[in-house]
């Protein structure tokens, strides 16, 4: 039985990623998801490892300035303290930090060069991995804080799982919404 992804045999695929020349062509074919992909891991390296260290140093409410304790209490509708939503979010914050650039310029290769152009690609970029932080912020709440099992190795799993779901859909938005290019006034005006 041979596997096929887009009329692509997989085996083959495999097969020609042993050659350093299958390799180059592979990533020539796919650059884009390639490096998505390498960034990605980056990204995950740190979220995964700022979400632990915020989850030490802000364990509970009571570790944060009091200014910031209502971040804790936001799941209270559910009867239940969240423990996650502040360390999800810091390490959400910094991980897409690093992602908006390493996308923009390696990935996408983003061609707004003007201030304004690259205020309204990050706004785009923030807007759509907001939708991703509320996805995450959702199967987090729903895997650790509901079910009531914190740390260790159920809780680094619960965010490797929530990780990936968000990885996917944040390559979707940014390859349909953020970086999208614009096509070229001949080629539009060809397909019309």
């Amino acid at each position: 039985m041979t596997i096929k992804i887009k009329g692509t045999d997989v085996g083959e695929v495999l097969r020609s990623l042993k050659t350093k020349e299958g390799r180059k062509e592979f990533y020539e074919k796919h650059k884009p998801i390639v490096l998505y992909f390498a960034f990605g891991i980056g990204t995950t390296i740190i979220s995964l490892g700022s979400y632990y260290i915020f989850r030490k140093v802000f364990p509970n409410a009571e570790s944060v300035p009091s200014w910031l304790s209502w971040i804790f209490n936001i799941t209270a509708i559910f009867n239940i303290e969240s423990n996650t939503f502040f360390p999800v979010l810091l390490s959400w914050l910094l991980a897409n930090l690093f992602s908006f650039f390493t996308n923009r310029v390696y990935v996408f290769n983003s061609q707004a060069h003007n201030f304004g152009r690259f205020i309204f690609e990050m706004g785009k970029f923030f807007a759509s991995r907001i939708a991703t932080l509320i996805i995450d912020t959702i199967i987090m709440f729903l895997l650790v804080d509901l079910t009531g099992v914190h740390g260790g190795l159920y809780e680094f799993c619960a965010k490797i799982f929530s990780n990936v779901i968000v990885l996917i859909l944040n390559f979707i938005l940014s390859k349909v919404f953020v970086f999208r290019r614009k096509k070229p006034k001949s080629e539009s005006a060809e397909n019309q």
